[in-house]
């Protein structure tokens, strides 16, 4: 987005056409094609973030060969509870435009989760609308790049944000729910009400907590900030959770974490 007349001309008469479509089953696509005059990124997805139960998933890219479809069913199962966007979201409600590099851990990029799922959905960068709509609910515009988001983007992505952020509260009245049901709380969650493995029963809430944190990427000192807990009880909590779980490595706590994804699953079909 460039400061000349015509561009400016131009810019007014698509976002007063996306208005126009505020009602339309394919607002969310109109979006997604505005901003792509002027940002370049892959893929996107309109949800609803919330601490008390899955993700909602509105609307998002589709990709010829139907993987994303897979992808999102398994990040709906339990994948939801270590992505950096939707633990930030629920800890620390927040409108506005915020980058990866804004909520991400340091080590995120070494999880399995960046390894398995993040980084198979061809996505180097990933930069967020939100838009608080109430104690429980956030709503959140993703754009995915194989590429991370240079300055002269996210400026463009801040400069469009004030008109953005109104229009998506607003398309909220005219959302309908899903006919498909949303999946039940991932066995880790707090909310769940599926029967967890045995091993997993076995950990407290708190060594949950940390446990999730590991494997999205916190360090001792990052999990210590965020609970509010000496680096020593944190490494109590993972020494035990270790010895409870019989396990030795983030990779087997993470192998863990998705059989009960798995399981959680099938009990529900």
């Amino acid at each position: 987005m460039t400061p000349t007349g015509l561009d400016s001309l131009y810019w007014h008469r698509s976002f007063g056409r996306l208005v126009d479509k505020l009602d339309a089953p394919d607002f969310w696509l109109g979006v997604a094609r505005l901003l792509r005059d002027d940002v370049s990124f892959e893929s996107w997805v309109a949800l609803i973030f919330s601490p008390v139960r899955p993700p909602e998933i509105l609307a998002e890219s589709d990709t010829d060969d139907g993987s994303d479809e897979q992808l999102f069913r398994d990040y709906q199962q339990g994948l939801y509870l270590l992505d950096p966007f939707y633990i930030d979201a629920c800890s620390q409600a927040r409108s506005g435009l915020f980058r990866l590099d804004d909520v991400a851990p340091e080590q995120f990029v070494h999880t399995e989760y960046y390894q398995r799922y993040f980084h198979r959905n061809i996505v180097a960068d990933e930069i967020q609308f939100n838009v608080v709509l109430d104690n429980e609910r956030t709503l959140c515009l993703s754009l995915g790049s194989s590429h991370r988001f240079r300055r002269p983007a996210i400026g463009v992505l801040t400069m469009i944000q004030p008109w953005l952020l109104p229009l998506m509260r607003q398309r909220m009245h005219f959302e309908k729910a899903r006919e498909t049901a949303l999946p039940g709380p991932h066995p880790w969650h707090p909310q769940s009400e599926l029967p967890a493995p045995p091993a997993i029963t076995a950990l407290t809430d708190r060594e949950r907590e940390v446990s999730q944190l590991m494997l999205g990427g916190c360090s001792t000192k990052e999990i210590a900030r965020r609970l509010g807990i000496s680096v020593e009880t944190v490494r109590a909590h993972k020494k035990h959770l270790y010895a409870k779980l019989n396990i030795n490595s983030q990779s087997e706590l993470f192998a863990l974490f998705w059989q009960a994804r798995k399981e959680s699953a099938g009990a529900r079909e």
